[in-house]
């Protein structure tokens, strides 16, 4: 039996080697196309096995597929992922914040000790622990804290090429987030193998894998693995095997977006009913998402670190190759790049070549023999020269939009420089305007904060009735802060909504506006739908204080703590409950391990001004509030506070 067993698994072996070699190179050789809905494993059917279920069969190639950026993408944290120095690098000081950060190895266990400085006292610290390093290192590290299964991003960085500590893309000037950026589903699918997620949550995974893996661009294996364990083979010299993807084997369009769903940045819009689970090699990019980025009058120069599909297209080796009277097979990303083999052991005299397969002119190149042996007779260097990324500091990579002249300015990060033109929806040539109103309202929200971006979104927003598009309009009027009109359409589509976030809008909406009973029915409705959402469980929560329903804001509170005991929030919210009950000494108790968890929580400062005032200690909640409008000058509630301590009132 076991002999049996090893003989097929033998047979398999082969074969598959024999499919896997015929993916390298040269793919204006391969003619045999294939059609989507011939896969097999592109439906709901087909499951994930993992990478170590495909190195039994093609170990040859996980092992140098492993020394990928793909392969090295994520890992947990140890002394022989990092690559950062720490013993011999100087803190790393965030001028906005008044915080040190300090990283450091206790024996295997990488730390991270945040403090404040007050003289040469140590006035605030905080020290976690590093449970995963994100990144493969080419590049940069950063660095991920697992509370329970919630993960967040810390505030470092190590620039590998530079050497250098910093804080991470979107942290710097005055955006620290500390220990408290969540990374869902959409950062986590991009960065890493599927991850085992929990439903209803942001950022509560069950299962971490480690770097990207084959399935990612061959689509799950089980099919795969199943007809090979039975001895189901396949002759693909005369044959297509159709139980697992061959990239090299998808029409084009279909190629490209299995590398476009993560080369492509920008934001995602999803379709209806869709997930970042549900993108599948073989299938339409555009069928699960809609990928939109800004254009800018100015932006020949800058791109993004991510923007490899897009910089590509731009091209007019691209654009040439891929008319339907080309000499050629379409130039993508697989006609230069082999995912099995790290771009660092491929070497240069490879990409020249792929270059001189169509440039085949010998006087093609316009520089001198001098010069081009200066260079090293390398196409790429310049044509494709390195550069800064425009959202990532400190590094330098490829820029893959290729040019006969690349400008002395390719190196300016030009992009945003100029009139802003609008979004560009660059993985489907006619999206759908509700799609175009998300992006704006999307872009808004998270990236730039200018009334003309809403208006946008209204121009395409408007092709719908309400009745059509109730949850686009909610986040419409959401974002303007137009509550009564939010909870209008919410009861005039008498229902509650299958999207949490539609849910919670309406809910904080009638919240603000005094309609506490519609807010609970809508609050209820977005903690069904996401029964993980920490912020949802404290709005819940507050909103039970309100109604003077102590028992359940209670059960809200303790939740959020069971599920995450280092939330500022969560212990915060506690506080609030005893502070409502003039419980002052547990009130005090748990604020004190929200300000230890974050020394600047502005919403656990103001309850302590409350307690203050409450002990009728005036001076010590002005220097609360002092404290509080130092950090945030803006602080609305800090100044109408300050404002009736001073009139006495």
């Amino acid at each position: 039996m076991h002999k049996r067993i090893l003989v097929t698994l033998g047979f398999c072996l082969s074969a598959l080697l024999i499919i896997m070699t015929a993916m390298r190179c040269h793919p204006q050789k391969v003619k045999d196309t294939a059609p989507a809905h011939t896969w097999l494993n592109t439906g709901d059917s087909a499951k994930y096995v993992g990478i170590n279920t495909c190195k039994k069969c093609h170990f040859d190639i996980y092992k140098t597929f492993i020394e990928t950026g793909m392969g090295q993408s994520f890992a947990h944290a140890s002394p022989q992922k990092s690559k950062g120095h720490f013993e011999t690098i100087s803190p790393l000081y965030d001028s906005y914040a008044d915080l040190y950060y300090q990283p450091y190895w206790q024996d295997t266990i990488l730390k991270l000790k945040e403090y404040r400085l007050a003289g040469k006292d140590t006035s605030f610290s905080r020290t976690e622990s590093v449970s995963y390093i994100i990144g493969s290192g080419h590049h940069t590290n950063s660095h991920i804290m697992d509370v329970n299964g919630y993960l967040y991003q810390m505030p470092f960085t190590f620039y590998v090429q530079k050497q250098k500590l910093d804080l991470p893309p979107g942290f710097e000037n005055g955006y620290n987030s500390r220990f408290n950026r969540q990374l869902g589903l959409e950062c986590l699918s991009c960065h890493n193998a599927y991850p085992g997620f929990v439903q209803g949550s942001i950022n509560k995974y069950t299962k971490i894998p480690e770097g990207i893996d084959c399935e990612r661009c061959h689509g799950p294996g089980s099919i795969h693995v199943a007809e090979k364990l039975l001895g189901k083979t396949v002759n693909i010299n005369k044959d297509t095997d159709f139980t697992i993807v061959n990239p090299r084997k998808l029409p084009f369009a279909l190629q490209i977006d299995i590398c476009q769903r993560c080369h492509l940045q920008g934001d995602a819009v999803l379709k209806s009913g869709k997930s970042f689970f549900d993108f599948r090699p073989g299938l339409k990019l555009s069928e699960v998402m809609d990928i939109y980025l800004p254009t800018y009058e100015e932006d020949e120069n800058g791109f993004l670190m991510a923007a490899h599909a897009q910089r590509l297209k731009k091209s007019q080796c691209f654009i040439q190759s891929n008319k339907t009277n080309a000499r050629t097979a379409a130039l993508n990303c697989i006609s230069c790049h082999n995912p099995h083999v790290s771009v660092r052991a491929t070497g240069n005299e490879f990409f020249n070549n792929k270059c001189k397969s169509c440039h085949q002119d010998k006087n093609e190149c316009t520089l001198s023999l001098k010069q081009r042996k200066e260079k090293a007779d390398n196409c790429v260097t310049c044509h494709m020269p390195k550069s800064g990324a425009v959202d990532i500091p400190h590094v330098s990579i490829t820029d893959h939009y290729i040019r006969k002249n690349v400008s002395d300015a390719h190196s300016k990060k030009n992009i945003g420089v100029g009139k802003f033109k609008g979004l560009e929806c660059l993985d489907n040539p006619k999206p759908e305007k509700l799609s175009i109103a998300k992006a704006y309202m999307f872009f808004y929200e998270k990236f730039d904060h200018k009334r003309y971006n809403l208006d946008s979104a209204y121009k395409y927003l408007n092709f719908y009735p309400v009745t059509l598009a109730p949850e686009a309009y909610i986040y419409y009027y959401y974002l303007r802060e137009d509550f009564p009109a939010v909870v209008k359409i919410a009861i005039q589509s008498n229902k509650t909504f299958k999207e949490g976030v539609a849910n919670y809008q309406a809910a904080k909406s009638a919240m603000n506006i005094g309609e506490n009973n519609i807010a609970l029915k809508y609050f209820k409705a977005a903690l069904q739908a996401e029964p993980y959402n920490l912020e949802y469980h404290n709005q819940a929560g507050t909103l039970y204080l309100m109604m003077h329903d102590y028992s359940s804001a209670e059960k809200e509170f303790k939740f959020i703590i069971a599920e995450q005991p280092k939330s500022a929030m969560g212990w915060n919210a506690y506080a609030l409950y005893y502070l409502v009950k003039e419980n002052i000494i547990m009130a005090n108790k748990y604020l004190s391990k929200a300000l230890a968890l974050d020394a600047d929580y502005e919403p656990a400062l103001l309850n302590q001004v409350k307690i203050a005032l409450y002990n009728n200690n005036k001076m010590e909640a002005s220097t609360l509030l002092n404290k509080i409008l130092k950090r945030n000058p803006g602080s609305t509630e800090a100044k109408q506070m300050k404002a009736l301590l001073i009139s006495g009132k």
